[in-house]
């Protein structure tokens, strides 16, 4: 069976995610969401690059082919689902009936999460709210921009997480045409 190369990607695994998720309030009249300004963020973005920044040395935490869509809604939701595509099918092709070593390789190789998020008044991303993850310890979490920062250019956005001093998770999204 092969499994993981990415040592960090159990630490990792969430603060991946919760660049990605991003939240806020959950209740928007149908008024507010039409005269809400421009959101910088809505749609549907293909994940194409996501590593590891730890004391400027590179870690493809979901492996050299990662794999996931995010997708922001105008109501402020969104839900992302992330994995190794890389990894091997379980021997079994029963996901109920995996060895140890599968089970493990599996939740460590991907994720996924769902919740709401705001935006500035300028559209761009201010902060996520977790309401729901595979990982359960991101459950109700909140990150705000001192943490998490995205950046839209174009049809790309650029993500950044901070995990510790001079550690980083760097993820790059493409939206889905």
């Amino acid at each position: 069976m092969k499994t993981s190369k990415n040592l960090f990607f159990p630490v990792i695994t969430a603060g991946f995610i919760a660049v990605i998720s991003v939240g806020g309030k959950t209740k928007k009249s149908p008024d507010n969401i039409n005269n809400m300004k421009k959101n910088n963020v809505v749609g549907c973005w293909n994940l194409i690059s996501g590593y590891l920044d730890n004391h400027g040395k590179r870690i493809d935490v979901m492996g050299l082919h990662p794999g996931g869509m995010l997708i922001f809604t105008e109501d402020l939701h969104f839900v992302v689902v992330i994995n190794n595509p890389d990894i091997q099918n379980f021997a079994s092709g029963d996901r109920s009936n995996g060895t140890p070593e599968e089970y493990k390789t599996a939740v460590t190789n991907s994720l996924g999460v769902y919740g709401t998020y705001t935006i500035d008044k300028n559209g761009d991303f201010l902060e996520e709210h977790v309401l729901g993850s595979t990982f359960q310890n991101m459950n109700g979490t909140r990150r705000a921009r001192n943490e998490i920062t995205e950046k839209v250019d174009g049809n790309k956005m650029i993500e950044n997480l901070k995990i510790a001093d001079e550690v980083n998770m760097n993820i790059t999204w493409q939206r889905a045409q």
